[in-house]
Parts: structure tokens; sequence; C-alpha cells
């Protein structure tokens, strides 16, 4: 069986995990496995270490140029034309356009899309309505052209069904390779982060996250409350891990509010997951998830976990209420903080009891299951 991922970017993110953890695991069990993606880097990088073929589409961005997706059409149709896949296995909302393509092609492929989220549909994201309803259009018209719809949480499926996107659906899980999965312990992590950071940490409550920092993360709101959340634990620290477009305005928001010895964005990190047991916490701020891969690599640290309930998020932690919070809401946020801190342990022992939920074994079946019954074996 010969496949090819195709995802927007190549930089260091959730998707990319998710695709570099599927690529692998795929070749591993036999199938011919290429990726093509756009710009970035450390997915490129880490696909070579594992001899997994890809492809760089220049065409490939994360924007709504109309220009670009006429040349990413052209691009992935010369792609397809010159490898006959099997399954065409897409990623994120512009590789879509791909299903395009496919109607110019003698030997058509089986394509199935993965749904990582519903960005601009989702209920808190604010955007204008005109725009909702050209990406609602976008997913429907588009969707209707794929043989698979998959959703990485049960909320994304139920959205789309209603916003009538798709009739139906599958639900899998992201899934983490635990076997190979190498978490520095608590004391080594803080060393790397006291050097990172040039502060000492050792007897800090630090709150931990990773993620791009983006719209959609919402670090603002641990921006705009730090105050307010350092009088309740004077001794805290916040260390969020990544890169985006709000990195520079993140930043002068520190200085503004004189936080700069208590509050480090230390940009991106590879394999970041690594490092995350420095973290007495890990928050997640999100607006809107899918099923987030920063959370999941959280909970197979044992990690107690704050994260707002949107999305998978709820999902993650099995509708645990403790670890989850209303969004923007300040005073649900510190008052589930403090029950995390004085109930550390016995989170940490839930959270461990719910990663056979997230194996990527199980996540691999599954899309091997879909894969083989689109092409009747």
């Amino acid at each position: 069986m010969k496949l090819l991922l195709v995802i927007t970017k190549s930089e260091i993110g959730g998707a990319q995990v998710f695709v570099l953890n599927l690529a692998k695991e795929l070749k591993k069990r036999g199938l011919e496995v290429v990726v093509a993606a756009g710009d970035g880097g450390y997915l490129f990088e880490e696909l070579k270490k594992y001899n997994v073929e890809h492809y760089y589409l220049k065409s490939l961005k994360r924007d709504v140029n109309i220009f670009n997706a006429v040349y990413f059409i052209y691009d992935i149709y010369r792609l397809l034309k010159k490898n006959n896949f099997h399954i065409v296995h897409l990623n994120s909302t512009n590789t879509l356009l791909s299903v395009i393509s496919t109607l110019f092609l003698k030997y058509k492929p089986k394509i199935v899309f993965t749904f990582h989220g519903l960005s601009l549909l989702d209920k808190n994201y604010q955007s204008p309505q005109i725009l909702k309803f050209i990406t609602k259009h976008y997913f429907k018209a588009l969707s209707g052209l794929l043989d698979a719809s998959v959703f990485v949480s049960e909320i994304n499926l139920k959205e789309a069904i209603k916003y009538n996107i798709v009739k139906s659906g599958e639900v899998i899980y992201n899934g983490l390779p635990e076997e190979t999965m190498d978490y520095l312990q608590k004391k080594d992590a803080i060393e790397f982060f006291d050097n990172l950071c040039n502060h000492t940490l050792n007897d800090s409550f630090i709150l931990g996250s990773t993620g791009r920092l983006s719209y959609q993360k919402n670090y603002d709101f641990l921006i705009d409350n730090f105050n307010e959340i350092k009088k309740r634990i004077p001794s805290l620290k916040i260390i969020i891990i990544g890169d985006g477009p709000f990195f520079a305005d993140y930043k002068k928001k520190i200085q503004q509010i004189g936080a700069e010895n208590d509050f480090f964005f230390v940009g991106a990190i590879k394999e970041s997951y690594r490092y995350i047991k420095a973290f007495d916490v890990f928050v997640l701020p999100s607006r809107y998830e899918g099923l987030s891969i920063s959370l999941l690599e959280a909970l197979f640290a044992g990690m107690p976990i704050l994260t707002t309930d949107v999305g998978g998020n709820r999902e993650i932690v099995n509708n645990d209420s403790r670890q989850l919070y209303e969004l923007n809401n300040i005073n649900d946020f510190i008052k589930k903080l403090i029950f995390i801190k004085d109930n550390k342990e016995e989170i940490t022992r839930y959270n461990l009891s719910l990663k056979s939920n997230f194996g990527l074994n199980a996540m691999t079946d599954k899309y091997m299951d879909i894969y083989k019954r689109l092409l009747g074996k």
C-alpha cells in the first residue's frame, strides 16, 4: 500500500507530531509512506531520521491567497500524477484543496481527511460571520468529495454534523508512542530551565505549557491575570515553550507588567515534552482545540492538568471537572489551581490511568482499518 500524508506546515507543532508518529508507525508496518508539507524544517528533519520519503511544497501555505491555492492544486496534482498513491491522507484545512486535484487524475486515490479541529467554526473563535459562512461552505463542498472523514474528538464530530459539514464520520483519538517517550526527571528538567531562563527555579511553583503563540492558545489569559494568580501562590513562575506570531507581543506585555523574572517565553524546543516534568501543573488556556498533543504529552508524564473546557480537552481528562475551567474565567481557574496544588498526587495517579486511551498502536490500527476498507482489502 502506498500512502501520502499531507500537512500545511513542517514546523514544530502538534499536528506535525501526529503526522510524524503516524508515518513512522505505518512504515514500520510495511507501508510505503510519503509525506508532503510546506514551510518549516522540523518535520522534514525528523522524517530523515526514519528514512521516510518527503516532498516540500512551496505552494502549501497557511493563508487564504487565491494564487497560492491554485498553485497548490497544480503542485499536488503533479505529485499525485507522478506517484500512484493508493491513499492520500490530508491533515489541515488548506490541504483539503487536494481533492480538486484528484478530479483531473485518471487513477484516483482514496482520500482521507482528519479534522484536527474546526478552527474558525468553533463557537469561541471570534471572527466575522461572513468568514464563518465561507469556511463552513468550503468544508461542506470539499468534504463531499472525501472517501473518509475522521475527527480527533467526539465533540468536533457532533459540531460538524450540526453545521451540516458531514453526515457522518469516525472518531480516532490522537495517540503517542509511550515506549519511546524519554522524559527527563523533575530535577534534571528544572536544571534545564534554570540554564535556559537564567534563573533558579528550585523553590518555585511552576505552571508550564507548550503551544503555538497564537490566538488559539490564548496565552494572553495567563499574562493578563498573572498578578492575581501570584497573589494566591507567591512562589509562582510560568514557563511557556513555543513560537508563533504573538511572540514579540507577549514578551512586551511581560515587560509592561514587570514580570520578566517570573514569566518566561523560551521559544520552540525540539521534543519539548521531555522537559515538562519540571512543571508542577501543565496549563493550556486555549480558546478552542481538537485533541491537543501537548495535553496528551502531559498526561503520559503523569502531570496534573488545568485546561479550558473546550473541544476535546474534556475527553482527554475523561470528564474530570477538577482539571477543567471555564474559558477566561480567572476565578474558576484559581479555584481549580489551588485544588490541584493541594491534591497533586491524587490527580497524577488519575491521569496515569488514562494513558491507555491514547496509544499510538491503537490509533494506527484504526487508520489501517479505514485504509484497508477503502481499498477493499
